[in-house]
Parts: structure tokens; sequence; C-alpha cells
């Protein structure tokens, strides 16, 4: 036997097996890591799908809660007055949908010369089928005017035959003196329950610069006052939310 030659076989053969070795290490790494990235990108189209399926469900939503836009003017109407002000005052339940937020935010706006938004509901009956929760509300005017806003004032309408005001928003420093201005006046005021008290981000009053508003949820008793005869009550209302706006 030649045992040169059998140890050159050996020889080769052991590289053989070594570069065999590390070829399958290889193709097992490159298979690992390609698992891996099919892993990731399956789990970014999983939250895709999910952030699209949200999306589709938040559209849809507001698509039913809109299915009134084919007649406006006639079921509805917007009204808006942009001014060079950083203060905008909207009323998206205004008109027949909670009566009295519309004429007090129009008369906010209009003593101050403040931004002002209005959707109001025009129909016979059912007016509140134009109820867009806050959160969902999205028309693009609307949305445009609170977004370049500084400072931004929501106005609603809320159950109680007695006269009292919720104060409620993310903006908790103008929030708190609205409070103590509309206390001063003679006015209760009262703080918002959970479900009035408009600190979700995506509640249209918060969509502003500083992503903080305040809502301002006002009874029906104080509302029905708002629309007397008597505009004594509406005229201290505006002038006690004024006094907190604009000594800042």
């Amino acid at each position: 036997m030649n045992i040169k030659k059998h140890i050159k076989a050996i020889n080769v053969f052991a590289l053989l097996l070594i570069l065999l070795l590390g070829y399958l290490g290889y193709v097992k790494y490159e298979s690992a890591e390609l698992e891996d990235k099919n892993k990731a990108l399956e789990k970014q189209l999983e939250i895709a799908n999910e952030k699209i399926k949200t999306q589709k469900n938040e559209l849809n939503e507001l698509k039913r809660l809109l299915d009134f836009q084919t007649n406006v003017d006639v079921d509805y109407e917007i009204e808006a007055n942009v001014t060079d002000s950083n203060v905008a005052v909207v009323a998206i339940h205004g008109g027949k949908i909670e009566k009295g937020t519309t004429e007090l935010a129009y008369a906010l706006a209009s003593h101050n010369n403040y931004n002002y938004y209005s959707f109001q509901g025009l129909k016979s009956t059912d007016n509140f089928s134009l109820h867009v929760p806050s959160d969902k509300f999205a028309e693009a005017a609307a949305m445009q005017m609170v977004s370049e806003s500084k400072i931004t004032l929501s106005i609603h309408g809320c159950d109680g035959e007695k006269e009292f005001t919720y104060i409620g928003g993310r903006d908790t420093k103008l929030a708190n003196r609205i409070k103590k201005s509309l206390t001063k006046y003679g006015f209760t005021v009262q703080d918002a329950p959970k479900n009035l008290a408009g600190m979700s981000p995506d509640n249209i009053v918060n969509k502003n610069i500083d992503g903080q508003g305040v809502q301002i949820e006002i009874s029906k008793g104080l509302r029905e006052k708002f629309l007397s005869a008597n505009k004594h009550t509406l005229n201290n209302y505006v002038l006690a939310i004024s006094e907190a706006v604009n000594n800042n």
C-alpha cells in the first residue's frame, strides 16, 4: 500500500467533508435568515392588514354616519368663517342636532373675530341621526380649520333641565381658566363625566396645533336660556369665555 497516496486521499476527503459541512452550514444559516426575514415580512403584512382593516372599518362607519351627505342644504348645512385668529370655535352638532350650540359658537366667534364653524342639522325630524361622534367627525373644512388653530373650543349640548356646564378637553390649563371665569359670572360649572370629557386624541377638539382643546358641554336648560328672547344669559356666557381665552 502506498501510504502517501492513502494519506493524500484522506486529506482530500477531509477537505471535501469540511467544504460540504461548511456549505451545509451556510445553507442552514441562509435558510434560517430567510425564514426570519419571511417571519418579519409576515408580521409587517399582518400589521399592515390590521391597519387597513381598521381604517376600512372607520371609513365604513363614517360613511354610515354620514350617509346623509347627498342631502346637503336639505338635511344639513355647513357654515364657516375664517379669520386671521389662532382661535377656532366649532359646533359640529349645531342647528337642530343640539340646539343652542350654533348660536353660542357664532356669538362667541363674532364677538372676538375667532374662526367659526358649525355643522347644522336642518331636518324636520330625527336630527340626531346627523350626530357624528367627536372622535369620528372628519368633515374637511372643520378638520382644516382646527388643524391650523392653536386654541380650539368645541361647543356641545348635553341632557339636563338644570342650567350647568361641563368643561373637558386636553387643554386643562385653559379649561380651568374657563371654569373660573364662568363661575365668576354666576354660571354653574362641573367636571365633565368620562363619556363627555373630550380627552381622546381622536376628538376633533384635540386635533389642533398643540393636540389639545377645550370641550364645552352645555345643559339643555341653559341652552334654552340662550335661545330665549332675553339675550342677557347668552351675552354673559360669551363675555365669561372671552375673558378666559383672551387673558392667557
